[in-house]
Order: C-alpha cells, then sequence, then structure tokens
C-alpha cells in the first residue's frame, strides 16, 4: 500500500453545499471540475456551480501568496446574520475541498462601512448542519469500522452519525474519539491531537498503534477521516513523528481513502502468504 503519490483511489470530486432554511445541505452528486488541478480554474468552476442564497451577492476573487484565496461579495439588508453565517460555512466548506487551496478570506460588505474580513476554514464550523444557540453544533459523519464478521467485501462496514460537537472540539477529533470508543485501534491506544493543512489530516497517536494486527485497523483511521469533504488524506503520525510503515504499509506520507480498494489489498496479503 503507497500514499498520496500512487493516487489509490480516483478523484471523488467535490462535494457542494447549500443553506436551506437554518440547515445547510449538500448536493447528492459531487462537481467533477474539468480542471482540478487549477486552482483558479477550479474555483471559477464551484463558484459558478455555487446556490448562494437570495440577497448576498458574489463579486469576484483574487489569490495571493501561498495560494491564499479572497473572495467578495455584497449582502443586502434583508439577510439575516445567521443565513450570512450559515452562507460562509456552506462555502468555506465546499471551496476548501479545492486541490492546492490555501488559506480563505471572505469579505462581505454589508453596505454600512468597511467591508467585514474574516480569515476561514472548513474546522471553523464543524461540519455542523443545525446552528444551535448553546454553542454547540450538530456534526454527522460516516465512521468506516472493521467488518469482524466478515459480513462486507470490503472488510469494512459504514456507520453514519450524528452528534453534538461543543465548539472546543472540531469534527476530526470527534470522530477519532469515535473510533477510541469502538476500540478500532490497538489496546492502549492514545489520541494526542489532529490538525489540518492544506486537506492533508495529521493524526498524532501513541506508540501503541503500531501494533496493529491487520490492515483494516488502518483503513477504519484514514476513511473515517478522509470521508470528510474537506479532508483528502491521513497522515498518521506515532509520537509526533511519521513512521516508515504501519501494518505493513507504506505510511511515511499520507494515505488516501481506501474503500473500496481493500480487496484487492487482501486479495495481495493471501496471495503473498500462499506464495
Amino acid at each position: 500500500m503507497e500514499g498520496v503519490e500512487s493516487s489509490l483511489s480516483e478523484d471523488r470530486g467535490i462535494t457542494m453545499y447549500f443553506v436551506e432554511g437554518s440547515s445547510i445541505k449538500t448536493r447528492p452528486e459531487r462537481l467533477q471540475p474539468k480542471q482540478p488541478d487549477s486552482l483558479t480554474g477550479c474555483l471559477e468552476e464551484v463558484m459558478s456551480a455555487f446556490s448562494l442564497t437570495e440577497g448576498i451577492h458574489y463579486l469576484n476573487y483574487s489569490v495571493g501568496a501561498q495560494n491564499a484565496v479572497t473572495l467578495a461579495f455584497q449582502v443586502d439588508d434583508t439577510v439575516s446574520m445567521e443565513t450570512a453565517l450559515l452562507e460562509k460555512a456552506a462555502l468555506v466548506s465546499t471551496i476548501s475541498q479545492i486541490k492546492g487551496m490555501g488559506s480563505i478570506t471572505l469579505s462581505l460588505d454589508y453596505g454600512s462601512g468597511e467591508p467585514e474580513v474574516e480569515e476561514l476554514k472548513s474546522s471553523t464550523f464543524y461540519y455542523y448542519d443545525n446552528v444551535i444557540p448553546t454553542g454547540q453544533n450538530t456534526g454527522r459523519f460516516t465512521l468506516y469500522l472493521p467488518d469482524d464478521n466478515g459480513e462486507t467485501d470490503t472488510g469494512l462496514e459504514e456507520q453514519s452519525l450524528s452528534v453534538t460537537l461543543q465548539l472546543d472540539v472540531s469534527v476530526e477529533e470527534e470522530v477519532i474519539r469515535q473510533l477510541l470508543e469502538r476500540k478500532v485501534f490497538p489496546e492502549g491506544t492514545r489520541f494526542y491531537s489532529v490538525s489540518v493543512i492544506q486537506r492533508v489530516a495529521y493524526v498524532d497517536l501513541s506508540e501503541e498503534f503500531l501494533n496493529v494486527t491487520h490492515v483494516n485497523q488502518v483503513a477504519s483511521l484514514v476513511d473515517s477521516v478522509s470521508a470528510l469533504p474537506h479532508i483528502g488524506s491521513v497522515q498518521i503520525l506515532i509520537n509526533g513523528e511519521k513512521k516508515e510503515e504501519i501494518g505493513g504499509l507504506d505510511t511515511h506520507v499520507p494515505l488516501r481513502f481506501f474503500y473500496p480498494v481493500n480487496v484487492e489489498l487482501e486479495k495481495k496479503e493471501k496471495s503473498s502468504e500462499e506464495g
């Protein structure tokens, strides 16, 4: 198993978010950019396809050093602050998936003086679908868990969850916490931190994780985290450092989504054992 360079799975496209009432929804089909390797080309395609709430008008964008993107909008006085917040969450969650995207700054002109300028990232909104005044958000995500009963062809089973996220907990942290609760990792494994830089999630775990006994323990971590729309791959760290291999897998570079290719991995493992 290799990392990002091997392109194990095809690009799954970009999940398009939009605001509906007091919630954020996703389009059933992902956008497949015609220029996925061009930041500006892909950004223009995404913005052309993006559905803005009535009263919010897209003006222009600019790209600065290190692919820092600034987008400008005009906001009518009929738009509530809650709607504007939801729109920012939907927009940032969408465009943060673009390959090579640096920081994202939104400039909103409410017509009452200087525009409101704010640098944001997808984890700012914790992938919520409902705004809750108490400072909590409802997060939805899918866990990919090892199938101990062997009922699936891939060796992983999907479990969709809807949980309440505290403001000081990111959705990436919550995903990993859920995996720990389900004892997916080797006994004694501790979770230290997770950070996201340009769509790569850096997950720092304790040395007990080196004791994985099956590829699907690693696949469960990688798939569950990279299934989040703003994550492209996962770099596993042990006590803050990269390891050349974990569980027989090349882990010195970030790993992409395994599912559904781990069927082929298992076939190769069996073939090697028989050989």
